[in-house]
């Protein structure tokens, strides 16, 4: 009796399969080590060292911590503030434009890119520097009120002047994710999402954008206003405007993007939501240059301590809390996006 002969090559063990990339992945494995794992394994003993004022670690300590956290806790939560409000508002500003561009720019597309990304071929420096020259009271935005009206409007010196400059300077690293995630999204699926899905989300979206909006409101209120005076009438009126927007916004979204364009480029919104918190976080220069010494954040201490007051186990140890800070808060953002199915909700 002939014996069957399997047509199909059987499974490899699953630790083979790994085993058999790790070659490939060498050269990027010596890399990480060498320009990302031997730093931070370098910051975190310096930021145990006995001898704060020394380059090489010596002996064990904690009092880098103990004498640091509760003395700059308002520059960590200044930190954590301005770069969670400069990247949502980078997302609102680059996210319908990278929309637009993937799905209407047609043979125009490269060229639009172009535009948008050339004011960023110029110096971070003097983009800053510009911004200062934009929002100051005699500049071209406010110089005129003065001239006309008598009016002096200052700017410099708030918390809005540092995000304003903080989430132009985000924007790219927005919307270039955001654009490639939308431009790998099969456009067959969206032509027949179109018959599926031609509707608005109604009465749910308008729910869960009021929502947002009131927690994005919030935010922006923490930030921009007095934290003591958050329920003074200015910021009470700024919440409201803000979950009023978010309604809109939410009822007035098509299904498409809902239930079809989101989930299909929700890897893009990580990256991009990676990319732009991080740098925001341990800015420095933005609230150097356009804000005063209520907007210092993290970054201004930890660059002072190093460079000025030479103490580099306390800059070692801010550093190290910046960053436990930032893997906290990124793990939390990816816990939501990946676990929330707009489908489920809208």
């Amino acid at each position: 009796m002939a014996k069957a002969i399997p047509l199909t090559k059987p499974a490899r063990p699953r630790f083979l399969k790994a085993r058999a990339g790790w070659p490939e992945m060498l050269p990027t494995l010596a890399w990480l080590v060498a320009l990302i794992v031997v730093p931070l394994v370098y910051i975190l003993r310096m930021s145990f060292s006995a001898d704060p004022f020394a380059l090489t670690a010596t002996g064990w300590s904690l009092a880098n911590y103990a004498d640091s956290i509760p003395f700059y806790w308002d520059n960590l939560l200044n930190s954590v503030l301005i770069g969670l409000s400069a990247t949502i508002l980078a997302f609102a500003i680059a996210m319908p434009v990278a929309y637009g561009i993937s799905f209407y720019g047609g043979r125009w597309k490269a060229v639009l890119l172009f535009a948008f990304f050339a004011p960023f071929l110029t110096s971070y420096l003097i983009r800053i520097v510009a911004w200062q020259t934009l929002l100051g009271a005699n500049g071209p935005l406010f110089g005129p009120l003065q001239q006309i009206a008598g009016l002096e409007v200052r700017v410099l010196g708030t918390p809005f002047a540092v995000v304003a400059g903080l989430t132009y300077q985000l924007v790219p690293f927005v919307l270039l994710p955001l654009h490639a995630a939308f431009n790998r999204i099969d456009r067959t699926l969206c032509a027949a999402a179109d018959d599926l899905y031609s509707g608005r989300c109604g009465g749910r979206g308008a729910a869960i954008g009021a929502v947002g909006g009131l927690a994005i409101g919030l935010l922006l209120a923490a930030v921009f206003f007095d934290r003591g005076g958050i329920f003074a009438t200015w910021p009470i009126a700024f919440v409201l405007a803000a979950a009023g927007l978010g309604a809109a916004v939410g009822g007035t979204m098509t299904e498409r993007f809902a239930l079809i364009v989101f989930p299909l480029s929700r890897n893009g919104f990580i990256a991009a939501a990676v990319l732009s918190f991080i740098p925001a976080l341990g800015d420095y220069v933005n609230a150097a240059l356009l804000g005063d010494i209520r907007t210092q954040m993290l970054g201004n201490v930890i660059q002072a301590k190093f460079l000025v007051e030479l103490d580099y186990a306390g800059a070692a140890a801010l550093s190290a809390t910046l960053l436990v800070a930032a893997m906290l808060l990124l793990t939390l953002l990816l816990r939501l996006i990946r676990g929330t199915e707009l489908l489920d909700v809208v």
